[in-house]
């Protein structure tokens, strides 16, 4: 007879919480569907981690919205675990977006995650975490992908226009419903 329980997936929290700590996080859009796809909805995203890291203190070395889902190296604060900063970076992202007009919830229940080992190289992560859209196609160059970045590394080679605004750049992944973001229900 099979066990009628669900499979534990998260460590225990401690883990998420130890300052020093590295974590790689991918967060999926259910269904893979592109909600992230639009300059409209991948911007405000940035923004929300933005200053989402600034109030909780978690450092975001690097971070990367994709079409259908998101990448991000972190480490908790003294005053935010990992678990804490993902559901609130989600839930305030979904928020945005319905203020847009996507409609229904869009994120998957969760995510995933990797502590990063003694062995394993920073750098090496946050190189392979801005690399995502060059595999994925959307770009030649890493640098040329407008939804990409470091809140805790200079990373960005080309330099940014005059003012306090950062530069707002479309995402070369085609916008099926034209200006308006999409709808997923």
């Amino acid at each position: 007879m099979a066990a009628d329980y669900h499979k534990r997936i998260r460590l225990d929290l401690g883990n998420y919480r130890a300052e020093g700590t590295v974590c790689s996080v991918t967060i999926a859009v259910r269904h893979r569907q592109p909600v992230l796809g639009a300059a409209p909805v991948a911007r405000p995203a940035i923004d929300i981690l933005t200053d989402q890291a600034t109030v909780t203190g978690v450092a975001v070395y690097a971070y990367c919205i994709m079409p259908d889902h998101v990448h991000l190296v972190l480490s908790p604060s003294a005053t935010c675990d990992i678990v804490t900063f993902v559901g609130q970076f989600k839930n305030l992202a979904q928020r945005v977006a319905w203020r847009l007009g996507v409609r229904g919830a869009f994120w998957q229940k969760s995510f995933w995650d990797h502590f990063l080992r003694k062995e394993e190289d920073l750098g090496t992560v946050v190189e392979y975490v801005l690399g995502n859209p060059v595999r994925a196609g959307l770009v030649d160059e890493w640098q040329d992908y407008r939804f990409s970045g470091s809140l805790v590394f200079d990373i960005r080679p080309f330099p940014t226009p005059a003012g306090d605004e950062p530069p707002r750049y479309d995402c070369p992944v085609p916008n099926p419903a034209g200006d308006k973001p999409p709808r997923y229900e």
